[in-house]
């Protein structure tokens, strides 16, 4: 079908993009806690109107050739959660605590951020931050926001580092998380990590040890971090996560070959760069891209994305936008077709390139921490 095409088509583009992009024991410990510096915000906007992406999903049709890296990989094979035995609860202390799981006989890592606020008696709500390809969740605790923001909210923030594999169109070891596609670029034979599994099973261990408000459960993620978010987390664990959010990881959502039986009942932020290389170079647009909202939604690459997320989240193309000079034009789709109540945010950031925002790695100062955080306190699941 024609839907099922362009979303095949939206979802390649995103994983050929997110699988170039590149960056660089139990025991807990406790670690030095990141500053985050804010930027001033923008000082100006213009008022908000409700234009129409025109978007008819039957002649969604890319004016791109499609890559030719067709991701083959069928949806990992999941145990559910009453099947897997039950965790323990894990000793922590407030700051920084390192911990190795062992999921399918193989130890995986996370860091978990305990605010000095935390309290026991009290559900606190929970942060999963993804990281990048060739970089690891120690690297995000340090160069993201998220730990600052916890402190300042009393949230939980987990960063798990994904496994490595051996790139054979580059040559070296790298992290990556599981997205489809990646069987394509790992030497032949190589065992893929079910990393769906591994998050649900830190998700056990969290609320074995803390008090976790399992309805405000978030993931987000940047580059091939935020790639795993969009094509496996969103479409399997929507119903574990009140929302998502991305940066630098393009756009769609949804298994390779099919959409899902249903609408996924699901709200999404997702941020990216003008400037933004790695997408330019998994998509094929010549950069910069369209800062505006008309000049986005009339983009040939952008407005197929656009609109098989809309598709995948049942929302209608009618969207709210608010641009402040100079930096940030904001697109909000918020009308359900099926009465869900959930949205889906795109902003597009002038002059900003590949990164994860923090504040001080971008001309416009944003610190997606509090941007996103601002989203995720809208949506909890009950």
């Amino acid at each position: 079908m024609r839907l099922q095409r362009s979303f095949d088509w939206m979802l390649s583009l995103l994983l050929v993009g997110g699988l170039l992009l590149t960056a660089c024991g139990p025991r807990a410990r406790r670690g030095a806690r990141p500053t985050a510096t804010l930027a001033p915000a923008a000082t100006s906007a213009l008022a908000t109107h409700a234009p129409t992406l025109t978007l008819a999903p039957a002649t969604l049709a890319p004016t791109l050739p499609p890559p030719t890296l067709a991701p083959t990989l069928p949806p990992p094979t999941v145990a559910p959660a009453t099947h897997v035995p039950e965790r323990v609860a894990l000793e922590f202390t407030t700051g920084r605590n390192d911990y190795v799981i062992e999921v399918d006989n193989t130890p995986r890592e996370m860091l978990v951020y305990v605010p000095a606020g935390y309290d026991p008696n009290t559900p606190t709500p929970v942060v999963f931050m993804f990281h990048g390809s060739n970089q690891g969740g120690p690297l995000m605790y340090e160069n993201t926001g998220w730990a600052a923001k916890a402190e300042q909210e009393n949230l939980i923030v987990v960063y798990p580092t994904s496994w490595k594999y051996f790139l054979v169109t580059e040559n070296r070891v790298s992290e990556k998380w599981n997205t489809v596609g990646l069987q394509e670029i790992v030497r032949p034979g190589a065992e893929l990590k079910d990393d769906v599994k591994f998050v649900r099973v830190m998700v056990e261990y969290l609320t074995a040890t803390f008090n976790v408000d399992t309805g405000r459960l978030y993931a987000t993620g940047f580059s091939n971090g935020g790639g795993f978010v969009l094509s496996r987390l969103l479409p399997e664990m929507h119903a574990t996560f009140a929302a998502f959010a991305t940066s630098g990881a393009g756009l769609g959502s949804g298994e390779s070959g099919e959409l899902p039986p249903d609408s996924i009942d699901a709200s999404l932020y997702s941020v990216m760069g003008s400037d933004d290389e790695k997408i330019a170079e998994g998509t094929g647009h010549a950069l910069p891209f369209p800062v505006l909202a008309p000049d986005i939604a009339a983009d040939p690459v952008l407005k197929v994305l656009l609109g098989a997320t809309l598709q995948v989240l049942a929302l209608d193309p009618a969207y709210e936008e608010a641009y402040e000079r100079p930096s940030f034009t904001t697109m909000t789709f918020a009308t359900s077709l099926n009465g869900a109540g959930n949205e889906f945010i795109f902003r597009m950031v002038n002059n900003m390139g590949h990164v994860y925002p923090s504040g001080d790695n971008n001309r416009a100062g944003l610190n997606v921490a509090d941007l996103f955080w601002d989203f995720f306190v809208r949506h909890a699941r009950t």
